[in-house]
């Protein structure tokens, strides 16, 4: 999907801000009107907006109260039918969807604190999110579907756990000064 212009997503000091990571996930992202999307992790809904934009019938979820607090308002600002709601990774979600998109914390450092720093903690190694992700998102995508994750290329573990588990389909990169990070497309096998 393409940046909109046309909508206005505004964040709070204790909600990740849309990065480039966040760019190069929605670049790599690709849904149609009518499938069902799932964002996890959806801090100001950047994502979800744009997902409800193009028409899909939209579900974000996030572990912070204040990025719930904040992607609902969003979605009201924008007029967009967004149903978000609380909760860790898959935990209490029901049903498939035909698209599950996530940009996962993924920097080496424990996972505590603040809920901005959340945002970015991937535990000691940075694929611990990555990794409880990856083990679950084959029960929740529907047959057919597909979906997206935002990896950094050195994190051996998860790359070899997506390559295990699911096809694998690179749907966008971006080189960076320490790593490269990669948007892969993932459908079970």
């Amino acid at each position: 999907m393409d940046p909109d212009p046309t909508l206005t997503v505004s964040s709070q000091d204790d909600v990740y801000r849309p990065s480039e990571d966040s760019l190069l996930l929605l670049a790599g992202v690709r849904v149609e009107p009518g499938e069902r999307f799932l964002e996890l992790g959806t801090g100001n809904g950047f994502i979800a907006l744009h997902a409800a934009k193009r028409r899909a019938r939209v579900v974000a979820t996030d572990v912070s109260p204040h990025a719930v607090q904040c992607a609902r308002t969003n979605a009201i600002e924008n007029r967009l039918p967004v149903a978000v709601v609380q909760c860790d990774l898959f935990r209490g979600l029901r049903g498939t969807f035909d698209v599950i998109a996530f940009n996962p914390p993924y920097l080496a450092e424990e996972i505590r604190g603040p809920w901005a720093d959340r945002a970015w903690q991937g535990g000691p190694i940075g694929d611990d999110v990555i990794l409880s992700f990856l083990r679950e998102a084959r029960e929740h995508v529907a047959p057919g579907g597909r979906i997206y994750v935002l990896i950094p290329g050195n994190r051996d573990r998860a790359l070899a756990l997506a390559e295990s588990t699911y096809r694998v389909r690179i749907a966008a990169k971006k080189p960076l000064v320490f790593e490269t990070l990669f948007v892969l497309e993932l459908a079970p096998k």
